[in-house]
């Protein structure tokens, strides 16, 4: 307690940045000192938790981005247990509050006391108010009804709607929101008529087994990863391993929804052979059969009931659980699971979501699944930390994979499970996944990993398999659009246009759209250079009218000679009238960027476009490519030869501004060990640069930067991850110190702070 003035002061210093700096393991365990230091002694705790985590602000900003970008006001947010969701609450509320200039009355409803307790304590601490927030819960009762944390049964039986109308509470929290189903939340919530309405969750499925999306505009606002969870500890690593267990499954029927359910049902249902696999399979793995607390999922009811009793047969006491069991025997189901009474529960689509079985520890797959949700779903019934038992330190997982057809995918499976884009799947499947997080294992057997990569090959690499999913999709009544078709199939934006690919290219060869022509044909597929575009304004510029243009601002013209250049790298660039005259008159490319608009409206992370020079039509933190860049700067204009500067400055005399391009990640073969400068991230407003090794601090080269207060030179710092990336616009940067020569080791301070996720890229990069 004795340290708490000093480290409130410091903490709140903005010369003080050595937390920034400091690695989320260092920052975590102070945390936790100070937090239990803190109550031991009751000292305020206002000091402690001002900045929420990076994986935290980067839901922060997303909420931003859905409230003031896509106008979305009811939102939901899913996250594990343990990983700090009423933290984000409450920075969220706090934003709101800073935007609105008041503190909005709040209403904070959860199903415990004990979490009413702690969100109050939290929104204290991020409020940086002892007194902030009431209680209306058993006998308390609020005074102000300002700020009320409630439980949801209590604020029903208040009648708080007809007490003070339903537009009373501009800011509402649910918390575990999974519970909607329950009669006394669909009492009061639906007819709540807030500003804002923050779902909380852990995960989108209601109780009752419909999708909670409706509540919430059908619409996922955010969601905290797998991987960033596991990165964190959040939760216990997995040890996945995938087995072929050879059942043929090429000639069960296929639908939109996947295989034919009574079909697979017959497949697996009195498949010895399998069972006698999955046994051996975890004889392999445990030393222990009777000590394994296991999940089985199973395709069907006969399935679960069929696997329960072959697995008792076999000496592994099994229960079948479902939705025909017994009250009595599915209420009393995890207490026999936990107790040991029963090794392996087997069920189907009851134990997906919604029931907390932490001591869980075992996972057996035995159901094909192609959506990445109910994936998820299943993997994290066994991911939670059992504070009860210290012993259980990871989660098997295993997987039992048939020879599918081709239509299962994949793809989707792994990427939500490791992070890697699916575009990486088969190179990292290749090299048996190297960065997963720590703890985490990944293998497949031999004639597992083929089918897998065979599949992840014909699914993600096929040009014919996208335009047959084209034909399946497209109905005259209503044209396909390509973000139904993206959301209908799973795939990326990236499928569409890789391998030289266009939408309308493809719609072309489909047979679907008619009045492509050849010009449109062969830009379609260059429109897939403008993939990393999120800047909103360039977006609207280029799709904001269907007529001709003949008057066009200075940043117009800018934003079309930056498309030009982009679009057109070898030849003369058109002038901004010409593009915009075609892309007004031209149907199908029309259409097709208006299309692609609004697939990377969806993309954007940050709500907010701040231009620090005026006259460049570039925002902070946007990403755009060398080409763009010049073009934005005026390096380059419409009808001149495209030319690039070379080197990783760019200096601009006549403005005395210099452009730093900077490359994090410099392993390519095009950058030689002399070049492989020591770039990164010291915290979100400092940045580590090294001049190119000739410069000095003796010769005019190095003179510009470390007196640049005295000359009027500006530096702007352009950072990309690695040279195959886009650079993200940092804003200018303005010297703080220097040290060595040739190169010249100068640290920069931005005028502008890093978001989280472009922080932590540019920190954890390129130290080594």
């Amino acid at each position: 307690d004795k340290f708490s003035g000093t480290f409130e002061a410091l903490w709140n210093d903005p010369e003080f940045e050595a937390f920034d700096a400091a690695s989320d393991e260092s920052r975590k365990r102070l945390h936790d000192a100070l937090k239990h230091q803190s109550h031991a002694s009751d000292a305020p705790m206002h000091f402690f938790g001002l900045r929420p985590l990076p994986f935290q602000e980067e839901i922060l900003d997303r909420l931003q981005v859905e409230r003031l970008v896509h106008g979305r006001r009811r939102n939901l947010v899913v996250a594990a247990t343990g990983t700090g969701k009423t933290v984000i609450a409450a920075f969220d509320y706090r934003r709101e509050m800073e935007r609105a200039g008041h503190a909005p009355r709040l209403l904070f409803l959860a199903h415990r006391k004990e979490l009413l307790d702690q969100a109050l304590a939290t929104f204290r601490q991020v409020m940086r108010d002892g007194a902030f927030g009431e209680l209306l819960v058993g006998g308390e009762e609020p005074e102000r009804w300002d700020h009320v944390f409630a439980t949801i049964q209590t604020a029903a039986r208040r009648n708080l709607i007809e007490r003070w109308g339903p537009q009373h509470f501009r800011y509402v929290v649910v918390d575990e929101c999974h519970h909607a189903p329950a009669d006394s939340y669909q009492a009061l919530v639906p007819q709540l008529r807030p500003d804002v309405l923050l779902g909380l969750t852990a995960t989108p499925e209601r109780t009752d087994g419909k999708s909670l999306l409706p509540d919430f505009d059908g619409h996922l606002a955010a969601e905290l990863r797998i991987w960033h969870a596991l990165e964190r500890q959040l939760l216990v690593p997995f040890e996945y391993y995938g087995v072929a267990d050879n059942t043929d499954l090429t000639r069960i029927r296929w639908s939109r929804n996947g295989y034919d359910a009574a079909e697979l049902a017959r497949v697996y249902t009195g498949n010895e052979a399998r069972v006698d696999l999955v046994v051996e399979q975890l004889r392999r793995r445990v030393s222990d059969l009777g000590a394994i607390r296991a999940l089985a999922f199973c395709v069907s009811v006969e399935h679960a009931e069929y696997m329960a009793r072959a697995l008792s047969a076999r000496g592994l006491p099994a229960l079948a659980v479902h939705g025909s069991t017994s009250e009595d025997v599915r209420r009393d189901a995890p207490r026999r699971l936990r107790d040991h009474e029963a090794n392996v529960l087997c069920t189907c689509d009851l134990y997906n979501e919604g029931v907390d079985l932490p001591y869980v520890d075992t996972l057996l797959l035995l159901r094909p699944t192609s959506s990445p949700t109910l994936f998820l779903q299943q993997l994290g019934r066994g991911l939670r930390h059992d504070q009860n038992d210290k012993r259980k330190v990871s989660c098997l997982v295993l997987d039992f994979i048939g020879r599918h057809r081709t239509e299962f995918r994949f793809d989707g499976l792994f990427a939500a499970l490791t992070g890697v884009p699916r575009s990486g799947l088969v190179k990292a499947l290749e090299q048996g996944f190297p960065y997963l997080p720590s703890g985490c294992v990944l293998q497949l057997d031999a004639v597992a990993r083929d089918q897998v990569l065979s599949s992840l090959r014909a699914n993600l690499g096929r040009r014919a398999r996208l335009i047959d999913e084209i034909r399946e999709l497209s109905c005259a009544a209503a044209p396909l659009t390509l973000a139904h078709f993206l959301d209908a199939t799973g795939r990326d934006v990236e499928d569409v246009y890789g391998n030289d690919w266009g939408w309308s290219s493809l719609q072309r060869e489909a047979g679907i759209a008619n009045d492509i022509g050849d010009l449109a044909n062969g830009l379609s597929r260059r429109l897939g250079w403008l993939l990393h575009v999120d800047d909103r304004d360039r977006l609207a510029t280029w799709t904001q009218s269907d007529q001709p243009r003949d008057h066009l601002s200075a940043l117009e013209r800018r934003r079309y000679a930056m498309l030009a250049f982009q679009l057109e790298p070898r030849g003369v660039l058109k002038t901004a009238e010409e593009l915009a005259k075609y892309f007004a008159t031209d149907p199908a490319i029309g259409r097709e960027l208006g299309q692609l608009r609004e697939v990377l409206d969806e993309r954007i992370a940050i709500a907010h476009d701040v231009r620090p020079v005026p006259e460049w039509p570039v925002s902070l933190h946007r990403h755009y490519s060398r080409r763009e860049i010049l073009a934005a700067v005026g390096y380059i204009k419409a009808g001149e030869k495209g030319r690039m500067p070379q080197g990783g400055i760019l200096k601009l005399e006549e403005e005395k501004r210099e452009l730093l391009f900077v490359t994090l990640d410099k392993s390519s073969k095009s950058f030689s060990p002399t070049t492989r400068y020591r770039d990164y991230a010291i915290s979100p407003t400092l940045f580590h640069w090294e001049t190119q090794s000739w410069a000095s601090v003796s010769r005019p080269s190095g003179r510009r930067y470390v007196e640049s207060a005295d000359n009027g030179w500006a530096f702007h710092l352009f950072v990309r991850t690695d040279p195959d990336a886009t650079y993200a616009y940092a804003g200018p940067a303005s010297y703080v110190r220097h040290e060595g020569d040739r190169p010249i080791a100068i640290t920069w301070r931005l005028s502008h702070a890093l978001p989280a996720a472009l922080y932590q890229r540019y920190a954890t990069l390129a130290q080594g």
